[in-house]
């Protein structure tokens, strides 16, 4: 992929992510409030500080596959102050579907700006291997993490999502925004 398309790629999603900074911070059951209509299991991952694909095995009964779509390194266009990085910085892109080993079903995507310099490189190399997915690296390797849940909406009948920060060691390490398929719950 030439640079020009991981910059657009990366300025798509940021231009997604800048008006959370606008947002004023808000407890996990008010972020739910709007949305009283969803299963009451997809509430409960919305705003859930645990490993995703380990709730959607056992909601579901089946093991969870990670497929990664796109990683790569890239430099920050613009600032993003949840993550305290500024234009120019260098952030991680990766992008992965949850899916259900047995049944194929995609359950959710997610795509994570990941700031390197927040994390020991060990913990790095881990967070970005193509075929384990980051709660569990997280529940492992990085005791003490924490989940901050930004914003939660639903962009339409199929698709809920939530954007969360990672916190290591009380610092912003990695911003997510994971969607789900609404149609699966």
């Amino acid at each position: 992929m030439v640079g020009h398309e991981k910059n657009k790629m990366l300025d798509n999603h940021l231009a997604s992510l800048e008006r959370l900074s606008l947002l004023p911070e808000q407890s996990p059951a008010s972020l739910l409030a709007p949305f009283a209509e969803l299963p009451p299991f997809l509430k409960a991952l919305l705003v859930a500080d645990g490993t995703v694909t380990l709730l959607l095995s056992a909601y579901f009964g089946e093991a969870i596959g990670i497929k990664t779509h796109n990683q790569m390194s890239l430099t920050m266009p613009s600032p993003l102050p949840q993550l305290g990085l500024h234009t120019g910085s260098e952030v991680f892109y990766r992008e992965v579907e949850l899916y259900g080993v047995d049944s194929h079903r995609s359950y959710a995507t997610a795509i994570s700006l990941i700031n390197p310099k927040a994390l020991n490189p060990a913990l790095f190399e881990q967070l970005i291997d193509e075929h384990v997915g980051m709660g569990e690296v997280l529940r492992n390797s990085a005791r003490g993490s924490y989940r901050k849940v930004l914003e939660v909406r639903q962009k339409d009948a199929d698709e809920a999502s939530r954007t969360y920060t990672v916190f290591l060691e009380s610092h912003p390490a990695i911003l997510i925004t994971e969607r789900f398929n609404t149609r699966c719950f």
